[in-house]
């Protein structure tokens, strides 16, 4: 996930998803959306969300950029969650959903309250954009069980995802938890083990923790700032092991054509 600066710029293109400029401003307690008034989010960012969502998770599907190995690593190893916690959720949780096989409770996390507001309108509409359809034949699900999960109600919480944390309303944690492009976002190896750990407290006994990075090119870290070349294997499988996980899979997948990306870790463990 790339950042982006917004203030008093509503032209910005959203080339990713993660305000790392705005990130200093955006209060990081524990909210839940439903308690936040509309009157109360920012424009812009709602405005950057929305165009990140129509830009990147509407038209055709792009082969080779890692959709289909994390889609396929959601169905194969997130079984049928009666709970299901999205941490750093974004946008884009109702697309992973198609991976995910018959979610009861459906949880969407992320520090900024106007992504997830821009999900749930998303949610909530009955707008089915191409790459959707093509997903769902990537792992031969069908239309009905997506409407299944999509008519479901789903949670909206808003908190730091890196950092440790709790949901009250559910304490006994989850028996899915992903984390889909959340921590590599974060500054260094160590930030990244802190937020893995945080999440993997909040698996259940028996549970799953699936999630995926993307690794920067030279070209963007140069021109952006944000260096992630500490993502690897080694480092996703000590984390793994330092919380008592086991391996499920650790794919490691070269990007096609992104001059952004060069290519993205896919892993998935049990509890």
């Amino acid at each position: 996930m790339e950042d982006t600066t917004l203030e008093n710029d509503t032209t910005v293109e959203a080339v990713g998803g993660w305000l790392k400029e705005a990130e200093g401003k955006i209060e990081r307690g524990h909210r839940r959306l439903i308690d936040i008034s509309l009157d109360a989010l920012n424009p812009e960012y709602m405005a950057y969300f929305e165009d990140y969502r129509s830009r990147y998770f509407n038209d055709k599907l792009m082969p080779g950029q890692g959709v289909e190995e994390i889609l396929v690593a959601l169905r194969e190893h997130g079984e049928t969650p009666d709970r299901w916690i999205d941490l750093g959720a974004g946008v884009t949780t109702l697309f992973w959903s198609i991976g995910v096989r018959n979610p009861g409770q459906i949880i969407a996390c992320d520090l900024v309250p106007e992504a997830l507001s821009v999900l749930s309108q998303f949610k909530d509409s009955n707008e089915m954009p191409p790459c959707y359809s093509e997903a769902m034949a990537i792992i031969d699900t069908t239309q009905a069980e997506f409407d299944i999960t999509r008519q479901r109600t789903w949670d909206y919480h808003v908190f730091d995802c890196h950092a440790p944390w709790t949901l009250a309303e559910y304490s006994d944690g989850a028996n899915l938890i992903t984390a889909i492009g959340c921590f590599g976002i974060a500054p260094d190896s160590a930030h990244y083990a802190k937020a893995f750990k945080a999440a993997a407290q909040n698996v259940r006994a028996g549970g799953r923790f699936i999630g995926a990075d993307w690794v920067r090119s030279a070209a963007f870290v140069e021109s952006e700032g944000h260096n992630n070349g500490y993502v690897s294997s080694e480092l996703t499988k000590r984390c793994g092991d330092d919380c008592g996980l086991k391996l499920l899979e650790c794919t490691h997948v070269p990007i096609q054509g992104d001059p952004n990306y060069d290519s993205v870790l896919v892993w998935a463990f049990s509890s």
